[in-house]
């Protein structure tokens, strides 16, 4: 069985998971990653990207550059009642940076921060790796049994 120590051990590469460990990374604190497929392509995964969350993406220095992938920009939605064509939602007023909603699919920003990610040399992300157990020291939670297409991998870290 292959053995890893790291200081941080993500499971699921989600927008949670992968922000979470870009973060941990950014700031020096060895992270792996474990998401379960070879890739982001996921039906289901979300596809919108808040002001709130593009203001943490220009507060890291990212904004720029993220805005550089196919992002559609909605500043207003609106929908037709009684053949009247009515606004039902305008984010042009919203005091974030920038105000309007990004649409693009999830794997998009998944892959982007997944790139970003490789910045550091703390961050590690494993693709194709299931977590299929907790690893136990008594009462306490210690690592994270894995299997990837190489076999069991026990994956030892300080957070889980």
């Amino acid at each position: 069985m292959r053995k890893i120590h790291t200081q941080c051990c993500i499971v699921g590469g989600g927008p949670a998971g992968i922000m979470l460990g870009y973060l941990l990374a950014r700031v020096g604190i060895e992270t792996v990653i474990l998401e379960k497929w070879d890739d982001f392509f996921r039906d289901f995964r979300g596809d919108t990207i808040h002001p709130s969350t593009m203001g943490v993406l220009d507060e890291l220095g990212l904004l720029k550059k993220f805005l550089t992938l196919p992002v559609n920009e909605t500043e207003h939605i609106s929908a037709y009642f009684d053949g009247r064509k009515r606004t039902i939602a305008d984010f042009s007023h919203l005091k974030g940076v920038p105000p309007f909603i990004g649409f693009i699919p999830q794997w998009d920003f998944l892959n982007f921060l997944a790139e970003e990610g490789k910045e550091f040399t703390e961050f590690k992300l494993k693709m194709g790796t299931e977590a299929v157990d907790l690893i136990r020291d008594g009462e306490e939670i210690v690592g994270v049994k894995a299997k990837d297409t190489k076999g069991e991998l026990d994956i030892r870290a300080d957070l889980i």
